[in-house]
């Protein structure tokens, strides 16, 4: 793998556990036992890491979504989009988008734009999961299905926050309250 794509894996990580605020090129540099001259070849500004990043991150949304529509529609496809975050779980971090939201004051005009943007995608395709799942009869509710994945996702990605600290089992309880709301039979 390239530098400039481990110099992104690595971010991922960084941005995951402590936020975009939370780590430096320094960091980058040391952990990847490199010059922070390197990472500047890659990317001159913190900016233009944060704008690659959201990039890689859009991609990545456009593939998990590509595999979702091969599921069948409803509690299939919901459950590939929230076990879509079991590595964030295991490892207790943040989901990186709501990571980004939450600094996004601190960016650039430009950077706000791409992660609200970032954001927009992932609401997107949830909202496509929410729908699709109301039109087969697997997914019940009552609300515009833009606003349920609104509900949705800020509570299972708060819960995520919350899965930083013991008991750590906040964000199982999140995902079976958020299937038994949305699946009756």
């Amino acid at each position: 793998m390239s530098t400039y794509n481990n110099l992104l894996d690595l971010a991922d990580t960084l941005i995951q556990e402590n936020g975009y605020a939370g780590f430096s090129y320094a960091d980058l540099a040391e952990r990847m036992g490199i010059r922070k001259a390197s990472i500047h070849h890659h990317f001159p500004s913190k900016t233009d890491l944060g704008l690659a990043y959201c990039d890689k991150k859009t991609t990545g949304f456009h593939k998990l979504k590509n595999h979702i529509d091969t599921l069948p529609a409803g509690r299939t496809q919901l459950l590939a989009y929230l076990d879509a975050f079991s590595e964030c779980v295991e490892k207790k971090q943040m989901c990186g988008v709501y990571a980004m939201l939450s600094d996004s004051n601190l960016f650039t005009p430009e950077l706000q734009e791409a992660v609200s943007l970032l954001a927009k995608v992932e609401l997107r395709i949830l909202s496509d999961i929410l729908e699709d799942g109301r039109e087969a009869g697997q997914l019940h509710f009552q609300i515009l299905a833009e606003d349920m994945a609104v509900i949705v996702c800020n509570a299972f990605k708060g819960a995520l926050m919350l899965n930083r600290t013991a008991p750590y089992e906040i964000h199982a309880r999140t995902k079976v309250a958020l299937l038994q709301m949305l699946i009756t039979e």
